[in-house]
């Protein structure tokens, strides 16, 4: 009988080793290391190293100015750059110290901060398709080298609000490359980049892409806001292999068909009604990845205005094993990071200004 029992007791402890330990929830205070550590900031900022420095760039000016925090010395700059149009996102390319800018135009014109020139998307047909460059937090954005990482959409879906545009994301690849090593003749050079398997067919809520770029390993991980998968891909393009990283809170989606047109309230009660994935990064400082799952929240019949959800940040090793999960209140943190070398900063909602945290 005491054989047995030990022999109970031992399987039990093995399996909730091995079993369990990426489903551990834990509470933001375990990896609380300082409050109020950044100032208000908008929403549309970024943490660039420029000459071993961390500075947080973030527009002013109603979109057409950008400047930047100083974290170490604690101090915001005057203004850096004059835009000639809205910034809509931005990111920097460390081999050569250009901020890339995209503005809020019709045609999606990239900004080069360096030569301060204006560069407008090469015509380029793609499954019939002219398309032009997407970038921003639901899109690919990244630059690396004589590299530019960008999404992609149909110049005709700006125009024509009958276009089927989920009939083309369904049959498209997701991630445009080009060469920017001669801005005067920038080509794209490969178009790659498919949805995980798990995702439901013709359900195209946003069309989100998230993608994280580790240059240290050489690959490209990404997800859409319905996938619990993730692709791994190699800076070629090809796929390596999927992994599940979810949460243990997660629901599947209600399924819905948006192969066709929807109200913007149905999507945002679809939103609000059901728990979708709404980020995900890669921590070069600590090898870790992040992906941020939104819980559902209440429906609204007749606003255009998002309920606040809590949500939850699954932290996965530079493996994407996954190895544990906090969940934050929606009272308290709104789900907007920032991420740099002291550690992750996250955005409070009540009074705007960032709280430290480091995972391990």
């Amino acid at each position: 009988m005491k054989n047995l029992l030990h022999f109970v007791l031992s399987i039990f402890v093995i399996s909730s080793f091995f079993g369990c330990k990426g489903d551990v929830v834990k509470t933001p205070d375990e990896f609380l290391k300082q409050e109020n550590v950044l100032p208000w900031l908008p929403l549309l900022s970024e943490i660039f190293e420029i000459d071993n420095k961390e500075r947080v760039f973030f527009t002013r000016n109603n979109g057409y100015s950008i400047c930047y925090f100083d974290i170490q010395e604690q101090k915001i700059d005057t203004l850096i750059y004059e835009m000639p149009a809205r910034v809509a996102t931005m990111c920097y390319n460390h081999n050569d110290g250009t901020i890339w800018v995209q503005s809020d135009e019709t045609h999606f014109a990239l900004w080069n901060t360096k030569t301060q020139t204006q560069i407008d998307c090469p015509p380029i047909k793609y499954k019939g398709e002219k398309i032009l460059w997407m970038c921003g937090t639901n899109d690919p954005f990244f630059a690396c080298g004589n590299r530019l990482f960008t999404g992609l959409i149909p110049e005709e879906a700006f125009t024509d609000y009958n276009f089927d545009y989920a009939g083309f994301r369904e049959k498209s690849s997701l991630i445009a490359e080009w060469d920017i090593s001669d801005e005067n003749n920038i080509k794209c050079v490969k178009i790659f980049g498919k949805r995980p398997s798990d995702q439901p067919k013709d359900m195209f809520v946003d069309d989100c892409y998230y993608t994280a770029f580790n240059v240290e390993d050489s690959v490209i991980v990404a997800a859409t806001e319905l996938s619990q998968r993730v692709v791994v891909m190699n800076f070629k393009g090809e796929k390596l292999k999927e992994k599940k990283l979810s949460s243990v809170f997660y629901v599947p989606p209600e399924k819905k068909d948006f192969s066709q047109n929807h109200s913007a309230i149905d999507k945002i009660n679809y939103w609000n009604s059901n728990m979708l994935f709404r980020g995900l990064y890669y921590d070069k400082y600590r090898k870790l990845y992040y992906r941020l799952l939104v819980l559902s929240g209440e429906k609204s019949e007749n606003t255009f205005t998002k309920k606040e959800a809590d949500w939850v940040l699954i932290v996965a090793d530079s493996k994407l094993r996954k190895k544990y999960e906090v969940r934050f209140e929606r009272e308290k943190y709104n789900g907007f990071l920032l991420i740099g070398k002291q550690g992750v900063y996250v955005r409070k909602k009540k009074n705007k200004t960032f709280d430290l945290f480091v995972f391990d």
